[in-house]
């Protein structure tokens, strides 16, 4: 299965991996008509990355006078080191994710981390083990490409959806599962039909439940944790119903009162204690 995990704007700095080679990421051993659109777009928005350096570029990245120098290092985005995308991505979600162990003493296996990705604005989807340098873009910039201002959005619109389907078809239905962590922008920039995607909810005594909001992403760091160290796999045939009976078998949440509940078929609702 690929749990896809969302985005951070936070990232660790350096890497000691080689520069940027947009062919060796996710996607890029499916078939051409696939992969060469999505290689495309990776290479022709980092390039756009290294020429944005104005004022008025500070503004289409939306970033603030302040954050002048994350313009500097996104001029070196095709030159800098890179490092595992799953270690390059740190906050909330990743502190729960705890793929080093740091904070629960065991970290992520090589066949847990395989199941591993990251929505991205620069790069679409990379799997855990994808190397990328350190860069700012967030789904809901502009950049200009060709001496045009577009949207991020625009770019990935027609090429990342057919590339995780594309994915799916090429994979064992009993394993080709897509458990959608990506909210907001990040899950427009290609959402895939038959994903699971989940809502997290507090409910309180009374019964009444909240949309959980700041805690969103550690929550689903939790679960990404979970199912990524799952002895079975999330199959594409009745995903939502698998991955509730995954998560039902785990112990922790299971002591900590967290249940799951089916929307449909495409969603999943977490439901979390206050």
């Amino acid at each position: 299965m690929l749990i896809i995990l969302p985005p951070s704007e936070t990232k660790a700095r350096g890497g000691s991996g080689s520069p940027l080679n947009c062919e060796d990421l996710l996607f890029t051993d499916l078939d051409e008509q696939v992969a060469s659109p999505i290689t495309h777009t990776r290479i022709r928005l980092a390039t756009a990355l290294t020429h944005m350096q104005s004022e008025e570029d500070l503004t289409l990245l939306g970033l603030t006078p302040t954050q002048s120098s994350q313009l500097e290092r996104n001029a070196e985005v095709m030159t800098s080191p890179t490092m595992p995308a799953i270690e390059r991505y740190t906050g909330v979600a990743y502190d729960a994710l705890d793929v080093n162990g740091e904070r629960t003493g065991k970290a992520l296996s090589a066949t847990a981390r395989k199941r591993l990705a990251i929505g991205s604005a620069l790069f679409g989807v990379v799997s855990a083990e994808d190397l990328i340098p350190y860069y700012r873009l967030s789904a809901g910039s502009k950049v200009s490409v060709d001496g045009k201002t577009v949207t991020v959005r625009s770019q990935w619109s027609k090429v990342l959806s057919p590339a995780l389907e594309a994915w799916r078809e090429s994979n064992p239905t009993g394993s080709n599962g897509i458990i959608d962590l990506r909210s907001g922008g990040y899950l427009n920039l290609g959402p895939v039909k038959g994903a699971v995607k989940l809502r997290v909810e507090t409910e309180y005594p009374d019964g009444s439940r909240k949309v959980v909001s700041h805690f969103n992403k550690h929550y689903k760091g939790l679960v990404a944790r979970e199912l990524a160290q799952a002895s079975t796999d999330v199959g594409s045939a009745d995903s939502a119903e698998q991955f509730c009976a995954l998560l039902s078998n785990v112990s922790s949440f299971h002591d900590a009162g967290f249940r799951t509940e089916i929307v449909d078929e495409e969603n999943v609702t977490l439901i979390v204690p206050s």
